[in-house]
């Protein structure tokens, strides 16, 4: 567990209690429904996704003031998606284990974190500038939100954390810092992706989408900002113009909320059941008809068989045009019944890592859907860091899901 700094004298101490029973009133808000069995643990990642989500967003508006800069190789290693992957790592690493009742969620096994990145290059002496970065971006995060600061050991160490391998034993946490690395950098979509796995099997997901509407025409919460009127306090509106938080638990269903609508707080449709009573909106995929269906993929052709995507969905009859996405965002539309499927070819030798689907594919599910490989057959998250199944990944309704799979199959991938 990352080490709590101490605050001396009487000042720093009320500051201390002031600011913990702010986090525990807040990490308490999330929830007031008993009978989840992983009901703090899902309290404990919705706050930490609020915290890296706020982060991200504060380092893709540095990104966007440099996008018109002449910028160095190394000025490209130590740009503002470097610091946010890495301090969106340290900082949920930090909130699993340091945030009010985190300790409620430790079991005898341990805390194991499986991530995607690690602190090597920080640590070196060419790394220094870009640790101080993350240091600072870490910091200015936490205060903003009314924590503590961490020293850069504890940041180093809480981004560490991450170097778990995974496995089929005991629990492990599963993190994405920034899917979409390229959406990111492009000013598009992306998410802060986090799940937990139980022996091997997610079970609850929270995915940050902060750039994410489901109103807005290109699904851009930014564009649903700026042309929402300003005297409007509908429930929808203040969420498309905060980006969403996607969350589930196993067998209690799927729901969104705003990023930044409080935990807790109430809305005119909010529903008191979701898992950790959030107050969000539970939602659901859309089972349509394949005329009338519209099928996801991702923005980046390296990603994905593109021509063989659009010939297994006109294969099921769907005939419209894709729709391109970056990261799991993609996952959460689908959920949300904005879209009816997701479809993956990557390359024969493309490896899929874990916190690529973990978090997507429950909330996929407690949305009533299906996530399977390209062969039909149920993903396996048990077998440490890398993902264990066939070429491509299919997620919709299970109607719709069958018919792509027999395409798949009939086509000969």
């Amino acid at each position: 567990m990352v080490g709590k700094k101490a605050s001396g004298g009487r000042g720093g101490q009320r500051k201390r209690v002031r600011t913990q029973a702010s986090a525990t009133a807040k990490a308490q808000s999330v929830s007031r429904m008993k009978g989840g069995r992983y009901e703090a643990d899902l309290r404990l990642a919705t706050e930490a996704v609020r915290l890296a989500s706020k982060l991200c967003r504060a380092s893709q508006l540095q990104l966007r003031e440099n996008e018109n800069t002449n910028q160095t190789k190394r000025d490209k290693l130590e740009s503002p998606v470097t610091v946010a992957d890495l301090g969106a790592q340290a900082i949920v690493s930090w909130a699993l284990q340091n945030l009010p009742n985190s300790g409620a969620v430790t079991r005898n096994d341990g805390f194991s974190l499986v991530a995607e990145e690690d602190s090597d290059f920080l640590r070196s002496e060419e790394g220094a500038d870009l640790r101080n970065r993350v240091v600072d971006l870490v910091n200015n995060t936490l205060r903003g939100s009314g924590l503590k600061e961490l020293t850069e050991a504890e940041v180093l160490l809480a981004i560490d954390e991450g170097r778990s391998e995974g496995g089929s034993d005991r629990r492990h946490w599963v993190l994405d810092p920034i899917d979409g690395t390229r959406g990111f950098v492009g000013n598009r979509q992306y998410a802060i992706a986090l799940a937990l796995l139980d022996e091997g099997e997610p079970v609850l997901g929270v995915l940050g989408c902060p750039n994410l509407s489901l109103e807005a025409e290109d699904l851009d919460a930014r564009t649903a900002a700026a042309t929402s009127s300003s005297e409007s306090s509908s429930s929808s509106q203040q969420e498309d113009g905060s980006g969403y938080l996607f969350v589930a638990e196993k067998r209690r269903g799927a729901y969104k909320v705003g990023i930044e609508i409080e935990a807790g707080s109430s809305g005119s449709d909010a529903e008191s059941g979701a898992p950790g009573d959030i107050l969000g909106h539970r939602i659901s995929v859309d089972e349509v008809d394949p005329n009338d269906a519209v099928y996801m993929e991702s923005v980046e052709t390296k990603h994905s068989d593109h021509a063989f995507a659009r010939k297994v969905a006109e294969n099921s009859g769907i005939n419209k045009d894709s729709l391109k996405l970056d990261s799991q965002v993609k996952y959460g539309v689908i959920a949300s019944g904005k879209a009816s499927a997701f479809m993956r070819f990557p390359d024969l030798d493309y490896k899929e890592w874990i916190w690529d689907h973990a978090a997507g594919a429950i909330i996929m599910e407690e949305a009533g859907g299906v996530v399977t490989d390209s062969e039909g057959k149920k993903l396996d998250f048990s077998k440490g860091r890398t993902l264990n199944n066939g070429n491509g990944i299919v997620a919709a309704p299970p109607k719709l899901h069958r018919k792509l799979i027999e395409s798949i199959k009939a086509l000969g991938r």
